[in-house]
């Protein structure tokens, strides 16, 4: 690493640093840990008063707003960020402030076009969500107003990515998730299925004015609907987003296919236990994920032009991910039965194997994700959409063929399957297409955090306990080692809180 990071340094002097990346992996990991321990106590709620098939709903609602609001904001999330991040590289404050006043205008049109799709689509929903149940569609159509704040949400995230408010977004995430506990919870207990909905509209609404209320104290709102100046950006930002459109409509599908595919074949407690399996291990353990979305694509974007640089940023990023990801996972694969008896209840016991055979669903992600932002910072929606489509496709034949040899169970192995095959498929792709290629440095930790990991799998499908406990805290030990020991060679900060814990105690 050594060698890749000098020659690197002599093409530019002001590289992003370990330091910079670990401390924002560290901050919104931090805010993140507390809005998941707020989402886990809404959970154990919600799991006690919904059942499982409240949860079933839960799910399949949250997927049908994901569906809508992906299939109408016109890529204007993603075109947002990249052309506010480029105007913020070069200082322009007046092209900043009108392409902010054009990102406010077309999020409110797609606000807009937004709830009038929910409610035209409902029927169509109701029967593609409800296994030919045409008896949903109103309930689908009282989603509307969910849409409406969603987008107008999106577009406040936008502005303050685009511009890298990162404590800013850190705030916003933490008091989104305080709020949404308080507001939705009563809703669970008063009126238990029939609240989903009210919580699920109420719960993007409180979003949508923590949002506003802090990005408008930076940038004060203001709109022009009909403005020639405006049209013409979001003409320029439509056309760079819409294969990005058609990919989240395809990934919105796979999404509302998978409940919809489990509850023919199961019924809607098996989409329960899917939604509890996959948040446990996937939603969870993506708190590493969050900076790269907030602080990683903006800075991928703005030296998308030098591949030296573009490689650098990547594989530094995947070794942030990598290092954090791989004892996360092997911690939480040693708790689960425990984590599941804390979050939910013991009738979601059964969805512990599953959960522990999907850990590699996400350490393949924390390789996989860095590389499949190369081709939005360069604006190449279209060989991002062809991407995902081949994801999706065969991620959705391996769950469904999962869950039929090995119920739900199996789907934790095809989603770990579905993301080795997307790591190999970006790789190959993005080498050829941008000149990526990984660092020897690189390969050499995800290795070893990978053999760890897989001990680590082995020993809690095996039914020895005293071997699973003992023999897995040795490897948790070996991970946090490890990861530590690379961190301490690449950044300054655990030298840093040396001194300071020194300085603080030696004294004494």
């Amino acid at each position: 690493m050594n060698s890749e990071k000098t020659e690197f340094d002599e093409l530019n002097g002001e590289e992003t640093s370990y330091d910079h990346v670990l401390k924002y992996t560290g901050v919104f990991g931090g805010v993140q840990v507390l809005a998941m321990l707020v989402a886990m106590l809404r959970n154990k709620l919600a799991a006690m008063w919904l059942s499982k098939a409240g949860m079933g709903f839960y799910m399949i609602y949250s997927n049908i707003a994901s569906f809508v609001s992906s299939t109408s904001n016109a890529g204007i999330p993603f075109s947002a960020v990249k052309n506010i991040s480029e105007l913020y590289e070069d200082n322009d404050a007046q092209k900043i402030e009108a392409s902010i006043v054009a990102v406010r205008s077309l999020s409110l049109w797609t606000a807009f076009f937004g709830a009038l799709l929910c409610v035209l689509m409902a029927p169509f929903i109701s029967f593609f969500s409800f296994d030919g149940d045409w008896g949903y569609t109103l309930e689908v159509a009282m989603l509307a107003p969910m849409i409406f704040a969603t987008a107008v949400t999106n577009g406040e995230i936008s502005i303050l990515k685009g511009t890298r408010k990162l404590k800013c977004i850190a705030a916003v995430t933490t008091v989104s998730a305080l709020f949404t506990l308080v507001s939705v919870l009563p809703f669970f207990y008063f009126f238990d299925l029939r609240g989903v909905i009210p919580a699920l509209v109420v719960n993007a609404v409180v979003i949508m004015i923590v949002h506003l209320h802090y990005s408008l104290r930076i940038y004060p709102w203001r709109v022009s609907l009909l403005s020639s100046e405006v049209l013409r950006k979001g003409a320029s930002m439509i056309k760079l987003g819409i294969p990005y459109v058609a990919a989240s409509v395809i990934n919105a599908l796979t999404a509302l296919a998978v409940p919809a595919i489990l509850f023919s074949l199961g019924g809607v407690e098996d989409v329960g236990l899917y939604k509890v399996g996959y948040g446990l291990m996937v939603v969870y353990a993506g708190i590493v994920f969050v900076a790269v979305e907030s602080d990683y694509f903006p800075r991928l974007a703005a030296v998308k032009d030098n591949v030296a640089r573009m490689n650098y940023a990547i594989n530094q990023q995947i070794d942030i991910c990598v290092l954090f990801i791989a004892p996360l996972l092997i911690f939480m694969m040693l708790a689960m039965p425990f984590i599941i008896r804390i979050l939910f209840t013991v009738e979601y016991l059964a969805v512990a194997a599953m959960a522990t055979l999907s850990a590699f669903y996400m350490f393949f992600r924390a390789i996989m994700l860095p590389i499949a932002y190369t081709a939005l910072a360069k604006g190449d929606t279209v060989i991002y959409l062809i991407m995902e489509i081949a994801y999706d496709a065969f991620s959705l034949a391996l769950i469904a063929a999962g869950y039929y040899w090995g119920g739900i169970t199996g789907t934790g192995v095809a989603l770990s399957v579905a993301s080795l095959l997307d790591v190999v498929m970006i790789s190959v792709c993005y080498s050829r297409r941008y000149g990526f290629r990984y660092f020897h440095s690189t390969v050499k930790l995800s290795l070893v955090q990978g053999v760890l990991l897989f001990a680590a799998l082995c020993l809690c499908l095996q039914g020895c306990a005293s071997m699973k406990y003992g023999c897995g805290l040795l490897v948790l030990a070996a991970s946090i080692c490890y990861s530590f020991n690379i961190l301490k060679e690449k950044t300054s900060i655990v030298a840093a809180l040396k001194n300071k814990l020194f300085n603080k105690f030696g004294r004494k």
